[in-house]
């Protein structure tokens, strides 16, 4: 007789693991192919809708509004399908790119970070090299560019399981390098305020919803990963220790950026989180902001303060570091996940 309880089990765990997708099909392609196919049998919810081949823009509108309506965790686009989901405001949505025909019909340059791109090196019909500017383009990591299968379709074996593990977030390690810096002693450095109306305001019980608003908006785009996996509870206790102090950068009296010091270890204090809202970056608020966390940091007479950044941050980050005083102690080489 059936185990009732691990049914029930079973059945809560598909429930979570089921996605919706939008699935959008190539040129001269229709609804219902092999892709589409192998999605569904996987236990997701696909749609799929008709995209006329001759006009882009009636392709782009319907498939804006699929999106609209069903709201997918995931969109595929195949070859032109690609191009189509490339012009869509998906907001924080998947996007999972097989290969794209973008250089032929696609408008926009560039995908978000939390893009996957599959496309088979042997590809006849849109170049292999096509995904490799397009990665480059966006600045995202070549690890996200997986090369599989053997033509243009990607409908064999090996290029459907990657395509299921894309959507479902099974992406490869990435190779990634940790920089461990420290300071010493405080270094007299004035930066002068950039602009008016700068403030920087300490939260002294930080919700959880407020702390990973900001944690999302600065770390997105560089794939900051601890807070993010901590779970709920664990991430309150934490904010609700007196010693973990959330600083929040402030212009015209919005939030701008976040620092977060960590004083829980004797003598030492740990730049946990440091970073600027997107819209905030390139405005000279980094070196101003660094630097009165920095002053905030030793008004507490630590022997030590220290950092780590990685490979994966921006590209500015480690020298910011280093100029404001900050010097390397050790170099680590790791795999992670995004």
């Amino acid at each position: 007789m059936p185990n009732r309880r691990a049914f029930a089990s079973s059945q809560r765990a598909l429930k979570w693991v089921s996605m919706r997708i939008l699935f959008l099909h190539g040129w001269r392609s229709i609804p219902g192919g092999v892709k589409p196919t192998c999605l569904a049998a996987h236990g997701h919810r696909v749609f799929n809708p008709q995209l006329p081949d001759e006009d882009f823009a009636e392709a782009v509108r319907i498939a804006q509004a699929e999106f609209d309506q069903h709201r997918p965790d995931v969109v595929v686009g195949s070859s032109r399908g690609g191009a189509v989901a490339m012009n869509l405001d998906i907001g924080a949505a998947k996007l999972v790119l097989l290969c794209p025909a973008w250089k032929k019909w696609s408008t926009a340059q560039t995908v978000s970070p939390n893009t996957v791109i599959l496309h088979s090196r042997s590809d006849d019909v849109v170049p292999f090299a096509d995904s490799e500017e397009l990665i480059r383009n966006s600045q995202l990591p070549p690890a996200l560019l997986i090369e599989v299968g053997r033509d243009h379709r990607l409908a064999d074996a090996e290029p459907l399981e990657r395509m299921l593990q894309a959507c479902e977030g099974k992406v490869p390690l990435l190779d990634v390098t940790v920089y461990y810096l420290e300071m010493l002693a405080p270094i007299r450095r004035t930066v002068s305020a950039p602009c008016e109306n700068l403030s920087v305001d300490f939260v002294p019980l930080p919700t959880v919803a407020l702390y990973r608003s900001l944690y999302n908006a600065v770390g997105k785009d560089y794939y900051w990963l601890s807070r993010r996996k901590m779970a709920d509870e664990a991430l309150a206790a934490l904010l609700a220790d007196s010693r973990n102090e959330l600083h929040v950068l402030h212009v015209d009296g919005k939030p701008a950026g976040f620092a977060e010091l960590d004083r829980r270890h004797p003598n030492e204090i740990e730049l946990v989180q440091f970073g600027l809202v997107p819209d905030y970056i390139g405005r000279g608020l980094g070196k101003w902001f660094l630097q009165w966390t920095i002053d905030k940091a030793w008004s507490y007479q630590p022997t030590r303060c220290w950092l780590h950044t990685c490979s994966l941050d921006h590209a500015a980050a480690l020298r910011n570091y280093v100029a404001a005083g900050f010097t390397l102690f050790k170099k680590e080489a790791i795999r992670r996940e995004l």
